[in-house]
């Protein structure tokens, strides 16, 4: 048979005497516990690029920060109605899977934008012509048919002159009349405006149109030169090139066309709301990735603002930069780290330990 032992009511009053002046010794005295914050987050590139094509058959590029949460560029690509937009990935990204910035990622082919830059440049060679041949003069056969003219007003002119004088000498001597001699007169005016005619028209010819007809050619050749210029820079904005250096991907969505890494990982992690405010910049967090032999540590960048809810808790998103980084940590594991946090009074230590296992 078990006899269980008899213990006195006086131990049982000291023991929990004892327990009740420890836990009060623990509340009142002014000790802190330090405690680690064991959270899930998940590794991110510092900075991402994606392409993607959206339902209506345009293309979004977008760049953006994920340590801030924003998107630093985006400029979308719309096709023209009727035309058969592509894009074609450069051949050399098939070499390589690391790309620095600048070099070329891909191209949008318009059939519709290069057919209307044909006929710009077409038009721009016709308006050019018109503006030589204005600038230069008339045809050599139209400055030869002025030459001609003046040669025969001159020549008319100087047989008429030479008649003049002599009419002048009868007219001294009263042979002819002073009415013949005023009509040989006009007749030399008139074939000296003649001369003049000619020779303003030969002038013409050789010197080329008139100022506003060359000013006319002249700005529709500019007018072109700039329609060329803006569609040769819409076509070039359609030639995608590397914003950032990174790693290339196609990206999980089947709407991603390319992808665009930076090789800087960042540690995403949510921590309480609580705790976010006294969190400072630069202290050390050890990480593992579940289920791998992967670990390492970060080091706190900052504390997002804003805050989220994950599973009905109110959360603030830690940014820590993976220090150093190793190419087995690739964006997108998910990671168990330990966060160093503020010290607790042992009340609200114990009110914590106690929400963790219950709660």
């Amino acid at each position: 048979m078990t006899t269980i032992p008899h213990v006195s009511r006086t131990r049982i009053v000291i023991a929990v005497a004892v327990l009740a002046a420890t836990a009060l010794v623990l509340v009142l005295v002014p000790i802190r516990i330090p405690r680690d914050a064991t959270v899930y987050g998940r590794m991110l590139p510092a900075r991402e690029w994606v392409l993607v094509r959206g339902s209506g058959g345009q293309l979004q590029a977008l760049l953006r920060e994920n340590g801030r949460g924003t998107t630093v560029r985006y400029a979308v690509t719309e096709p023209l109605r009727g035309d058969a937009m592509q894009f074609v990935m450069s051949s050399d990204l098939q070499m390589k899977s690391e790309v620095d910035v600048g070099d070329t990622l891909g191209w949008v082919l318009s059939p519709e934008l290069s057919r209307e830059l044909t006929g710009l440049l077409g038009a721009r060679e016709i308006a050019a012509a018109a503006l030589a041949s204005a600038r230069s003069g008339d045809k050599p056969a139209q400055v030869e048919l002025a030459r001609a003219l003046l040669t025969q007003a001159r020549a008319s002119y100087d047989e008429q002159r030479h008649l003049h004088e002599r009419n002048s000498e009868l007219h001294a001597r009263k042979i002819i009349s002073d009415q013949e001699y005023q009509q040989a007169n006009d007749r030399l005016e008139v074939l000296r405006s003649g001369v003049d005619a000619a020779e303003a028209q030969l002038t013409a010819a050789r010197s080329g149109q008139k100022d506003d007809v060359v000013r006319e050619h002249r700005e529709t050749v500019a007018a072109l030169d700039a329609e060329i210029m803006a569609l040769r820079r819409r076509l070039g904005s359609q030639t995608y090139t590397a914003p950032i250096p990174g790693k290339l991907s196609s990206g999980s969505a089947g709407d991603t066309l390319l992808c665009l890494r930076d090789t800087e990982t960042l540690l995403v992690l949510p921590m309480d709301v609580e705790d976010c405010a006294r969190l400072r910049r630069d202290v050390p967090v050890a990480f593992s990735v579940p289920g791998t032999g992967l670990g390492g540590s970060a080091r706190i960048l900052h504390v997002r603002d804003e805050v989220l809810y994950l599973q009905g808790r109110p959360v603030c998103l830690l940014i820590a930069e993976i220090t150093p980084t190793s190419a087995a940590l690739r964006p997108g594991l998910i990671t168990r780290a330990d966060v160093p946090c503020h010290a607790l009074p042992p009340a609200e230590y114990l009110s914590r330990l106690w929400h963790g296992l219950f709660h």
